[in-house]
């Protein structure tokens, strides 16, 4: 499920299989796992890491972000929430050695620029202790609803000129 190409100034997207052993190991580390579903936590050998992704991405697309030197620095993945539907869940991690550096911004405007005028809608759940994914959704413009120990996000392509 890999027809998605994206890049921003600093990342390209690709193949996830491209990942070296040591990219995975920073994308499965619990710190960047912490606010992720439960799937993510608890993958910590290459194998289990790649056999997570392989079935992963029997459901959603799932594209291993890399920056301008080649290294693997994140994952976005982006699932239909209903089969035909215009709702895309997005998801995406970033190695920790890469935060505070403004790729989920520019991730996201990507993604944005990618769908706009379009009749996607984009949709993810922020846990309430992940407070960069928040404020880079808010940031972006997308709208937010408060459901418990979440905050579900939400933005329209049609919605946008």
């Amino acid at each position: 499920m890999n027809s998605l190409r994206l890049s921003t100034d600093r990342l390209c997207s690709g193949d996830w299989r491209r990942l070296g052993s040591n990219d995975l190991a920073a994308l499965f580390a619990p710190e960047v796992v912490e606010f992720l579903p439960m799937g993510f936590q608890g993958q910590r050998t290459e194998t289990d890491q790649r056999n997570f992704l392989a079935e992963l991405s029997q459901q959603a697309e799932v594209l291993a972000l890399f920056d301008a030197s080649g290294q693997g620095v994140g994952l976005l993945i982006l699932s239909h929430a209903n089969p035909g539907s215009p709702e895309r869940h997005l998801g995406y991690l970033l190695a920790q050695h890469v935060w505070g550096q403004g790729l989920a911004t520019g991730l996201i405007a990507a993604l944005q620029d990618l769908f706009r005028c379009s009749d996607v809608i984009l949709s993810g759940r922020v846990m309430l202790g992940n407070t960069a994914s928040a404020r880079a959704l808010q940031q972006a413009g997308f709208l937010s609803e408060d459901n418990g120990d979440e905050v579900f996000y939400r933005w329209s392509g049609a919605a946008r000129s």
